[in-house]
């Protein structure tokens, strides 16, 4: 059982007539009318309905509130573009153009706010020409869900059978299955929120070889149950074999004290 795609989001606003205004001004949303007078915003193959605060219908989200909502719109225009035109209707751009990782691999954001003080951010794709490290990046997006839930087969997946790995917990390890039992069963079921910095990442792709480094960040756990911040860094290298890029070395260290 799988799922296609997002057909819409519900957005809960203070003053759906001012939100519909900014939309259609600001993003080029088109404004239309359903149901029992209910509105919504039309773009592209997706909308978003909006539930007047207060005046929500009967099935609605637990806690709805204007100003929660944090969405990414994905365009086919340059985003200095945008910029001009959010400049010139007075939107303020908080941040951007910045790299981020999408769902299919690296954009280009800005953010801005919408009347409600939801994020919006506004992501180009970027191609494998534009950013070199395109599916490096998200090679380690795989990686990082594979040790959020403990997947060690999906792990297993991502690197050579001759993978060699040292880090804080392995000296040096070599062969997958050696690595598997003497680093990851040892750590991936005592870390949560592995979270790897993909944007922070540098690295280079030459031919069939790449290497890669990155921040990244995690909960511990200890053994009473209390937590703890534990954040650290890797560099991996990989070679590309039948068509995927396989990890031949990997090195996760905790960041040293300040």
């Amino acid at each position: 059982m799988t799922l296609d795609r997002l057909d819409h989001l519900v957005l809960t606003v203070r003053d759906a007539d001012a939100t519909c205004e900014f939309y259609r001004r600001a993003l080029g949303m088109e404004v239309v009318t359903f149901g029992q007078g209910r509105l919504a915003l039309r773009f592209g193959a997706q909308k978003l309905n909006l539930h007047p605060a207060g005046r929500e219908p009967e099935l609605k989200a637990a806690r709805p509130t204007p100003g929660s909502g944090d969405l990414c719109f994905l365009t086919g225009e340059p985003l200095d573009a945008w910029v001009r035109r959010l400049g010139e209707l007075r939107v303020p751009v908080l941040e951007g153009p910045v790299a981020r990782v999408g769902a299919l691999g690296p954009i280009e954001s800005i953010y801005l706010r919408d009347p409600d003080g939801n994020l919006l951010e506004i992501a180009r794709q970027l191609t494998t020409s534009e950013d070199p490290l395109a599916p490096i990046r998200a090679w380690l997006s795989r990686w990082e869900a594979c040790v959020r839930a403990a997947d060690f087969e999906g792990g297993r997946r991502l690197c050579a059978p001759d993978l060699i790995a040292f880090g804080t917990v392995a000296y040096v390890v070599e062969g997958i299955e050696r690595v598997m039992e003497e680093q990851w069963l040892h750590v991936w079921p005592r870390i949560r929120d592995f979270t790897i910095r993909v944007d922070e990442a540098r690295g280079a792709v030459i031919d069939g070889a790449a290497w890669v480094a990155a921040p990244w960040d995690s909960t511990g756990v200890r053994g009473d149950g209390t937590t703890f911040a534990r954040p650290g860094r890797l560099t991996i290298a990989l070679a590309r074999r039948d068509g995927r890029w396989l990890a031949t070395h990997t090195h996760f260290s905790l960041s040293p004290k300040r």
